[in-house]
C-alpha cells in the first residue's frame, strides 16, 4: 500500500456489516481485497473510489468498485458481527491467513480458549474412544471444544463437550436457518442453551446445499478459532486435511492421533506423524519453503503425536 497522500489515519471507522456484505458480494473481491478497501477508505461515508485505486493499484477488481456507495438494506438478522467488533473472537481476527470479516452467530461469543477436535464423518470404534479420553480431558483443563456437526467426529466432540457441561462451538458450512445435517439440528440448539455457539460464513436464505468450498471454508475456522487442532481419524483424501493444512497456516499446534491399525481409516494421520526427511513426499499439502523447514527442523508435520499406549493429553494440552 502507497503511503503517498494516505489519510486512512485521519478517518473513523464507520462500516457497517451491511457495507461490508455488500462490497463482499461485488465481482472479483474476496476478503482480502475488501480488507484492504476498508483499511485505506475506512470512513464509508467519505467514499471515494479514485482515492482507493490510487492506494491500492490498478487492479481490475478495483476499477470496478461502484463511484458511490448504493443505499443498502440493512441487514434483517441482528445476530451478525463483522470483525472490527469488540466481540468478534480475537482468534479469528488474527488469522495469519484469510480472516473472516462478516459471520453470523448464535449463542455466545465469548469463546475463551479452543482446541478444534476433527476427523472423519464415518468414525470406527478406536476413534470414538481416543475422542471421548481427548474431550473429556480437554473440557476438565479449561478448553472450549470447536468442531463442525458433521456426523462422526464432529457430532461425536459436541456431545462429549455437552455431557461435560462445556461450552461447544460449532462452525457450519451453511445458514443458521439451514443447519446441516439435518438430523444435528437438536444438537445444535443443545450446543447453544448450553452457553455454546453456531458460526456461519453464510447469511441466512443462502443455498440449502453448500458449495464443497463452503466446507473447505467451514474448515479454516475451526482451525483459526482454536489455539490447537486434534485429528482424530483421517483418511487420504480427506476433508480432515484440510483442517490440517489450515493448522500450519496459521501456525497452530497441530496434535494427531497414531493408530496401531495402518487402515485406510488413518492414512491421513499416518501422512501427519511419519518422520520428514529429504525424500519425503509433500504431495498432500501445498506448502511454502518456509512451512517445509520448519518441518524438516521437527521432522514431522505434527507438533505432537498421540497413541494408545501414551495418551498424554494433559501433559500436551499444558503447553497450548
Amino acid at each position: 500500500m502507497s503511503n503517498l497522500f494516505d489519510r486512512s489515519a485521519e478517518q473513523e471507522f464507520t462500516w457497517e456489516s451491511k457495507h461490508i456484505k455488500y462490497f463482499l458480494s461485488q465481482k472479483n473481491l474476496g476478503r482480502a481485497k475488501v480488507k484492504k478497501i476498508i483499511e485505506v477508505n475506512p470512513d464509508i461515508n467519505q467514499w471515494d473510489k479514485e482515492y482507493v485505486i490510487g492506494q491500492l493499484g490498478t487492479d481490475m477488481a478495483f476499477q470496478l468498485l461502484p463511484e458511490e456507495i448504493p443505499e443498502i438494506a440493512p441487514l434483517e438478522d441482528d445476530e451478525v458481527i463483522n470483525f472490527k467488533d469488540k466481540r468478534f473472537p480475537e482468534n479469528l481476527k488474527n488469522m495469519k491467513k484469510d480472516p473472516p470479516l462478516l459471520l453470523w452467530y448464535k449463542g455466545n461469543l465469548n469463546v475463551g480458549k479452543g482446541v478444534a477436535v476433527v476427523g472423519s464423518r464415518n468414525i470406527i470404534p478406536e476413534t470414538k474412544k481416543i475422542v471421548d479420553s481427548f474431550v473429556n480431558i480437554a473440557c476438565n483443563e479449561g478448553f472450549n471444544i470447536v468442531s463442525g456437526l458433521a456426523h462422526g467426529v464432529d457430532e461425536q466432540a459436541h456431545k462429549v463437550a455437552l455431557e461435560n457441561n462445556s461450552k461447544t462451538v460449532a462452525i457450519l458450512p451453511s445458514s443458521l436457518d439451514n443447519i446441516l445435517p439435518h438430523a444435528n439440528k437438536n444438537l445444535a440448539y443443545e450446543i447453544v442453551e448450553n452457553g455454546g455457539l453456531l458460526l456461519t460464513e453464510y447469511e441466512p436464505g443462502s443455498p440449502k446445499k453448500p458449495e464443497n468450498s463452503n466446507y473447505i471454508s467451514r474448515n479454516r475456522l475451526q482451525a483459526g478459532l482454536s489455539d490447537a487442532v486434534f485429528i482424530a481419524q483421517s483418511g487420504i483424501p480427506g476433508g480432515t486435511m484440510t483442517t490440517a493444512k489450515h493448522a500450519i497456516d496459521n501456525e497452530i499446534s497441530l496434535i494427531v492421533y497414531l493408530s496401531q491399525n495402518m487402515s485406510e481409516e488413518y492414512k491421513g494421520n499416518k501422512f501427519l506423524t511419519d518422520t520428514v526427511d529429504e525424500n519425503f513426499d509433500y504431495s498432500q499439502f501445498k506448502l511454502t519453503n518456509n512451512q517445509r523447514e520448519k518441518i524438516f527442523v521437527k521432522k514431522k508435520i505434527a507438533d505432537y503425536v498421540l497413541t494408545a499406549s501414551k495418551l498424554d493429553i494433559e501433559g500436551i494440552l499444558s503447553n497450548i
